[in-house]
């Protein structure tokens, strides 16, 4: 299912010379930045799954104007999905409504995002073989086994692992940033930090 969708997506990027560049440089990127590696084909693992993915062009967007989306949803061979056997994990981070009053009782503001979220978090290394994928430029080459090393959107629990290791960040380094120790326990939300105070200093 993975082979024919990934078939599927790379006919149509042959269509357009700007899309398909634009998505090769998404990909070697990720490789670039150390969030996917080569799978050695000689390597045996009882647990894996190949996860199947399309490009998403987002025009809005300042920086990235194409991603790349996983689909851990997608059914595999025994009938279940990725997404059907992980759990999701509990909300960690205050609601957007409390988390914007309080940002607005602020005299100075600060709002920041943490680039590439996600993709800041490993996986366990026992569990990226259940993050596989298949990948090749173009199609003159041989269709080749990679697996994702970090959190992935668009499995179940990345947002709870994403943010649940902000809170761990925070708890661990409480006492030497006790500022951003609250900074980060009550005024992110995902990715978005909303916070302030009553000085500039």
């Amino acid at each position: 299912m993975a082979r024919c969708r990934f078939l599927s997506v790379e006919r149509k990027l042959q269509r357009g010379d700007k899309l398909r560049e634009a998505y090769i440089q998404f990909m070697d990127e990720y490789m670039e930045m150390g969030h996917m590696e080569k799978i050695d084909e000689s390597e045996s693992h009882s647990r894996v799954c190949y996860l199947p993915y399309h490009p998403v062009i987002k025009t809005s967007s300042s920086t990235t104007k194409v991603r790349v989306v996983f689909d851990a949803s997608a059914k595999g061979s025994n009938g279940k999905s990725l997404n059907d056997i992980l759990m999701r994990g509990p909300v960690v981070q205050g609601d957007i409504f409390t988390i914007l009053c309080r940002f607005r009782k602020h005299s100075y503001v600060i709002s920041a995002d943490a680039e590439k979220m996600y993709r800041q978090v490993a996986i366990a290394n026992e569990d990226c073989d259940m993050q596989r994928i298949l990948w090749r430029s173009t199609p003159s080459q041989q269709l080749e086994s990679y697996r994702l090393l970090t959190v992935t959107y668009g499995t179940t629990p990345a947002s709870f692992l994403a943010t649940q290791c902000l809170v761990v960040l925070a708890d661990q380094y409480q006492t030497e940033f006790p500022d951003a120790f609250k900074a980060i326990k009550n005024d992110f939300y995902m990715d978005d930090l909303m916070t302030g105070g009553e000085s500039k200093e």
